[in-house]
């Protein structure tokens, strides 16, 4: 991977997207987080991995909030 490859992990990928959990102590595949904003990042340089987490998001529905 060069360093102008990104890759797309999961989740949507259109912008002010509410989550969706699904109920607690039962995993899905369709579960993700809503959209995200002020994150946090960092770069891994010896996996050459960028790592983000975080940041103020969309719940299930609602306003944003700390999440």
């Amino acid at each position: 991977m060069n360093d102008s490859t990104w890759t797309w992990i999961s989740g949507s990928n259109l912008t002010n997207q509410y989550g969706v959990y699904g109920e607690k102590g039962n995993a899905s595949a369709n579960n993700f987080p809503g959209a995200r904003y002020d994150a946090v990042g960092w770069y891994d340089s010896l996996s050459q991995e960028l790592w983000m987490f975080g940041g103020l998001g969309l719940p299930t529905s609602g306003s944003s909030g700390m999440c």
